[in-house]
């Protein structure tokens, strides 16, 4: 089992490009931030993630071509275990 590690978070609304050239849609796009973070939320219909990713792995650092958005709405210092902090 990975140690809870202390660091900066970045919620972010991730908006994805209906017309891309990969062809990737929004389930694609969230199965590929999960990897890097968490997804808070998806709206297939407006086609926009929300997710919580540490804050060095921002999505604006390396865009996904099917991504048309990024903005990060707030940062947090996460210092504590999530079951801990509640």
């Amino acid at each position: 089992m990975e140690r809870w590690k202390v660091m900066w978070m970045s919620n972010c609304l991730i908006m994805v490009n209906r017309h891309n050239d990969d062809a990737n849609n929004v389930t694609d796009i969230a199965a590929a931030v999960a990897e890097m973070g968490s997804v808070v939320a998806i709206d297939e219909r407006e086609h926009v993630i929300e997710a919580a990713v540490p804050a060095q792995r921002d999505p604006h650092a390396a865009p996904d071509p099917g991504v048309s958005y990024v903005r990060c709405v707030f940062n947090y210092f996460c210092g504590n275990e999530p079951r801990k902090a509640a």
